[in-house]
């Protein structure tokens, strides 16, 4: 696990020091993660599963949420696999706990 649950050098380096797009991209991605994450726990599609996967584990890549990006990445080799999808919200609750407790 990373030292932080999110990176704001790296995302500061990725929104070009841009505070305010700092702050937006880092609410969207608390809010939309909850939703992949939710539509995960009902998915029996594997399509849908890997595109949810896949989409989270970028754009934790894309904030410096490097501990989400690994569960995704772990979640992605066990299409449909239920049980991976909880290290991937305990590491979520870390971000976004981090990042409600950390604004910018």
């Amino acid at each position: 696990m990373s030292s932080v649950a999110v990176d704001y050098k790296h995302l500061k380096v990725q929104a070009a020091d841009d505070l305010d797009v700092m702050r937006e991209v880092l609410q969207l991605f608390v809010v939309h993660s909850a939703q992949m994450l939710d539509e995960l726990d009902r998915t029996t599609d594997e399509k849908q599963w890997k595109q949810l996967i896949h989409t989270l584990k970028g754009s934790a890549r894309g904030i410096g949420a490097f501990d989400v990006a690994q569960a995704a990445a772990h979640a992605e080799l066990f299409t449909l696999d239920k049980s991976k999808v909880e290290p991937l919200k305990q590491a979520f609750a870390a971000a976004r706990t981090f990042i409600t407790e950390n604004p910018m």
